[in-house]
């Protein structure tokens, strides 16, 4: 753990050790070891599923959020373009909160494969 996590803190300082704690309960974790569950599914197998991303989240991957809209039949996939921020659910991005807003209180998914725009940068303070 802290050999792999210091050697990824020099690619990635500003992640990795938020990242370690969160996981850190993984590593001594008692319970026997799962396989992973297979989550590809056939259309009508669950509910249409809303997926948020951001194209440039260090924590999760956007190729990940690709895979997994592939795997989730009838999902929709929104991509908060050029944008860093990982959580980007109730953020300050309208866009992607009307999107949510929508999914969440009537069930409304978007076209698959929307965007926004990135959420706006703050006003520099002196």
């Amino acid at each position: 753990w802290d050999r792999d996590n210091t050697r990824l803190a020099r690619r990635a300082p500003f992640e990795t050790w938020d990242n370690v704690w969160a996981n850190l309960p993984c590593a001594y974790w008692r319970a026997p070891r799962q396989r992973p569950l297979d989550v590809r599914t056939a259309p009508g197998e669950l509910p249409p599923t809303l997926v948020l991303a951001a194209e440039r989240d260090a924590a999760t991957p956007y190729e990940g959020a690709l895979e997994l809209r592939r795997r989730l039949a009838g999902s929709v996939l929104v991509t908060e373009r050029d944008a860093g921020t990982h959580g980007i659910a109730g953020g300050p991005n309208d866009c992607v909160n009307g999107h949510l807003e929508a999914y969440l209180l009537d069930g409304r998914l978007p076209a698959r494969d929307t965007s926004c725009a990135p959420r706006p940068e703050p006003e520099p303070r002196a």
